[in-house]
């Protein structure tokens, strides 16, 4: 037994540990198994609330849109716009029903004329002239009540088109409504009345927005009014024609006042259709975007 020196502290001997068994399996040992502790089951807190399966009635539903939360505002629709497209489309559509009638009333004027060169030779039978009588009176009627409303529909479009515009730039219209009626309504007035009043549209639309060509936007209106004055003009000879007719016993003035309302009625179908197709995009022209003249082109 070793002697210790006296004033020193005492050294105890450590415990000796225990021999750790060897495992006899490789289960508790492998690195993919983890320990966890669990509750017992006589500590486990008893679950409040209804027990079983949750039924159809227990979840929750709204019979109403909820208000809380974000609360987003609808876009209200500009009414001044929405009257505009919607007098656009009634002035589209009967322009396309006048087209069709007096496209209708040239086919049927044409077979009239047809049978006239041939009663010249030969008599034609009694009830195919009666038919054609008929026909004739009927197209007429249906060219003249088609081409009323599509002059009331071009009225509405504009008084319309005049309202939004100016009230786009926060003024007032000038000219009553009436007036603007006149103007646009009346035949051989609405030959210098139309393009004025839209004329003054096309500037207020040009002023508002300055993404419109303004140079596209009044050719555009320039053609329609050409277009229209040609319109006139073969409608005014048709009605001379038509007139002299009446009063002369010839059977060739009276086949060529026939040929006059033939082509008139052929004109006035093609400007009717090309205008549908141009009313819609008439304000539709935006500015080009500017090309520039000099290009850099890197060499080397």
């Amino acid at each position: 037994m070793a002697a210790q020196p006296v004033g020193a502290p005492a050294r105890h001997a450590a415990p000796a540990r225990p021999a750790t068994p060897s495992p006899t399996g490789r289960l508790y040992r492998s690195r993919n198994v983890r320990w966890v502790a669990r509750r017992p089951p006589e500590a486990v807190p008893v679950r409040r609330g209804p027990s079983g399966p949750r039924g159809r009635g227990l979840i929750p539903r709204y019979v109403y849109i909820p208000t809380w939360g974000l609360h987003d505002e609808p876009v209200k629709p500009d009414a001044a716009h929405d009257r505009i497209d919607n007098a656009r489309a009634r002035l589209v559509f009967a322009l396309i029903v006048a087209g069709t009638a007096l496209a209708a009333s040239a086919v049927i004027h044409l077979l009239r004329y047809l049978l006239l060169v041939v009663n010249r030779t030969q008599p034609l039978p009694e009830p195919l002239i009666m038919i054609s009588d008929w026909l004739i009176v009927f197209v007429g009627v249906a060219a003249f009540l088609s081409f009323v409303w599509a002059t009331l529909a071009f009225m509405r479009w504009v008084m319309d088109l005049r309202a939004g515009a100016y009230e786009d730039a926060g003024l007032l219209d000038p000219r009553r409504p009436v007036w603007v009626g006149v103007l646009v309504g009346v035949p051989l007035v609405n030959l210098v009345g139309a393009p004025l009043v839209l004329g003054e549209v096309v500037a207020l639309r040009v002023a508002d927005d300055p993404s419109l060509d303004a140079e596209r936007v009044g050719r555009r209106v320039r053609r329609l009014w050409v277009a229209w004055l040609i319109v006139n003009v073969t409608a005014l000879l048709a009605l001379v024609a038509r007139v002299v007719a009446w009063g002369s016993d010839s059977v060739q003035t009276g086949a060529n006042a026939l040929a006059m309302v033939i082509i008139s009625a052929a004109v006035s179908a093609a400007f009717a259709f090309w205008t549908a197709r141009r009313v819609p995009e008439l304000f539709d022209a935006a500015a080009a975007v500017p090309v520039p003249k000099r290009r850099w082109v890197a060499v080397g």
